[in-house]
């Protein structure tokens, strides 16, 4: 999720031209290494665990850790790094697409191993969504999913699309009253156009 710029020449002048041309300060865009009355008061996560709203996201695949995907197990995995490789992650939007078939990606961003919590970071990622106007309901044309079925994640008709799926999760991002799941330990859930999105704790 972020890199020693001297490993990534590269993209390091991609973000710095980038920034120049805003009048910006390279500095500025980098997360540095945090104070430790910050981590105890996030107990060092830095972002809680979640599904992008969008299709597809690309990450550049970073030496320096704090990625961590929930795998089937329920256990929070690191991400390791492979040099010049792309992180994929699948949204919402492809999991409701695909009936279920492609599940979206649960992640997080925590404090990186102790040998690399003083390393500045750069995190680059890329960001897909389908088209506004793109129903997400499933793509029932397929013929794999016509043969093992799908997952209702909404009602008949009301299905929403892209651009209000996008508007409502991004509009409700930290305002929305969070409920503990009665499922499952450590969830938080919130319903947003009938269909439950969980935050992993």
């Amino acid at each position: 999720m972020s890199f020693k710029p001297q490993e990534n020449p590269l993209v390091h002048e991609i973000v710095c031209s980038m920034s120049r041309l805003q009048g910006l300060d390279i500095d500025g865009l980098y997360s540095h290494p945090r104070e430790a009355t910050e981590e105890e008061l996030t107990k060092s996560v830095w972002l809680k665990g979640h599904a992008d709203i969008g299709s597809i996201t690309i990450l550049y695949s970073q030496p320096i850790g704090g990625l961590q995907i929930l795998s089937r197990d329920n256990q929070w995995r690191w991400i390791k790094h492979i040099d010049n490789a792309l992180v994929v992650n699948a949204g919402d939007a492809i999991e409701f697409l695909s009936g279920g078939y492609y599940k979206a990606t649960r992640h997080r961003v925590i404090q990186p191993p102790a040998d690399q919590r003083s390393i500045p970071r750069l995190g680059v990622f890329y960001f897909s969504m389908a088209n506004d106007d793109a129903k997400l309901n499933p793509l029932l044309e397929s013929p794999v999913l016509q043969r093992i079925g799908t997952t209702k994640y909404f009602e008949e008709g009301e299905a929403p699309t892209m651009e209000q799926w996008r508007r409502n999760r991004t509009a409700l991002y930290g305002k929305s009253q969070l409920k503990p799941s009665e499922k499952e330990v450590g969830v938080e859930e919130e319903v947003i156009h009938g269909t439950v999105v969980k935050h992993y704790n």
